[in-house]
């Protein structure tokens, strides 16, 4: 049996690529993604004009699709680098802050397998495998992108549930809270996730008898609650972020024209909807008719949406990531654009002739490992189906995030998106390839004879 303690060179290896990363992206600018200037625009904004905003702050007030950077970034991530020095001309101190973040939440996973499993050397061989081959960890890690930080929000969210569960006190749900609390500022994605922590702890409230619980689970929604009075007094319409309308006309609405009448008509939908959206009077009734719109066509095809949604379900999980990788490392994209684009238009082979054979190799590596881990994690998933009921609980809550990331992304999901649960993902992976001992029933002393 192995060590209670992760392998020292388990940990100079994570350290040392980590190291490596943030160096690369320093030194080349790879930080710089094609969302970051958005961040750093807000951060700017908010710390010279007083004001969230995500485009360059112009002299008079903003009107028409221009509104829309009030609310395109939620707040979290443009305070946290005014904080870490984001807006310097390198952001070091944000990236470091970053990687060490990423290595506490790898750390969290691994030292909790290795005090529950003991593995042996070769064990942590492949561990150590599963984690390198997901490189979305390290690129965002390394990139001026929220993702690291709703990732230790996540981490936050999974572990205080978990004991939540297993022992039902308010300390352990007021660390629910204030971790979903940060998420929602974070990514818009994880502002639904209120309504989830405040239904979980009324039913806990309920059957403990301790209302408390239930007081202290309902500050998330009360949080968002107070978020969209604010994005309403600013906007005139009473929504969490404009990239819900963003992505239901881009995405949602318009794979939904792809699919049906093609790429043409697809981008002759979007500009007649834009240009019909942008000759409202008001912002509000500008993203309720891209919003109608946009639902009209998906319910005048419910099969077609279906598919793309379970497909971009898939990728969330599946993507190997080639536009995280490319833009990381400057390689320029297939000439008619990324692979999971290429899928979509029927054109999956004639890109993967155009990519540098490393680029391939590297990609058909990821995959594999992608696939692998997936079986794993759902191994490990049934394996602690018969193990300690915090385990047994843990399980379910580590698979209702990842599918909850992976539904509410629906036909953008890539490997960006795993992210910020993958190291629960991780987890279950790793229970794959050798899971804790399964607990012994006590056995009751032999009765003696009359």
């Amino acid at each position: 049996m192995g060590s209670q303690r992760v392998p020292g060179w388990v940990w100079t290896t994570l350290i040392g690529v980590h190291l490596a990363a943030v160096a690369w992206s320093c030194t080349t600018g790879a930080w710089d993604f094609p969302d970051s200037d958005r961040y750093l625009q807000a951060a700017e904004n908010l710390w010279r004009e007083g004001v969230l905003y995500a485009r360059p702050w112009p002299r008079e007030l903003p009107s028409g699709q221009a509104v829309q950077e009030f609310t395109i970034r939620p707040v979290g991530y443009p305070l946290a680098l005014l904080v870490l020095g984001g807006l310097l001309k390198v952001p070091f101190l944000a990236l470091l802050f970053q990687n060490l973040l990423s290595l506490l939440n790898l750390g969290l996973v691994l030292r909790w397998w290795a005090r529950t499993v003991r593995p042996q050397r070769q064990c942590w061989k492949w561990a150590v495998v599963l984690v390198l081959l997901f490189p979305a960890q390290l690129i965002y890690a390394n990139a001026v992108m929220s993702e690291m930080l709703l990732q230790t929000m996540v981490v936050g969210i999974f572990w205080g549930g978990m004991w939540a569960v297993e022992s039902p006190k308010p300390k352990y749900m007021a660390g629910v809270a204030a971790a979903t609390v940060l998420a929602l500022l974070l990514k818009p994605v994880f502002y639904p996730m209120a309504l989830v922590v405040a239904g979980a702890g009324t039913v806990l409230a309920w059957r403990q008898k301790e209302m408390r619980l239930a007081a202290i689970a309902g500050i998330p929604m009360l949080v968002a609650g107070l978020y969209l009075g604010w994005n309403m007094q600013r906007t005139g319409y009473l929504h969490f972020s404009s990239i819900a309308e963003i992505n239901l006309l881009h995405y949602n609405a318009a794979g939904v024209v792809r699919q049906v009448s093609g790429p043409e008509a697809e981008e002759a939908w979007v500009a007649a909807v834009l240009k019909d959206a942008n000759q409202q009077v008001g912002f509000a009734e500008r993203q309720l008719l891209i919003r109608t719109r946009a639902l009209v066509v998906i319910s005048e095809h419910p099969v077609v949406y279906a598919r793309q949604h379970m497909q971009g379900m898939g990728a969330v999980f599946f993507d190997p990531g080639r536009f995280d990788i490319s833009q990381f490392l400057g390689v320029a994209p297939p000439p008619d654009g990324g692979l999971l684009g290429q899928i979509r238009n029927g054109g999956f082979f004639r890109a993967l002739t155009r990519l540098p054979i490393a680029m391939l190799a590297l990609l058909g590596a990821v995959l594999v490992a992608n696939l692998a881990r997936m079986a794993l994690a759902v191994r490990g998933f049934l394996l602690l189906g018969n193990r300690a009921s915090l385990l047994r609980n843990g399980r379910w809550i580590a698979a209702g995030l990842l599918f909850y990331v992976a539904l509410l992304t629906g036909p953008l999901g890539a490997a960006r998106f795993l992210v910020p649960v993958w190291p629960l993902l991780l987890g279950l992976a790793l229970v794959g390839l050798k899971a804790p001992g399964v607990p012994q029933p006590q056995q009751r002393a032999p009765m003696g004879e009359d």
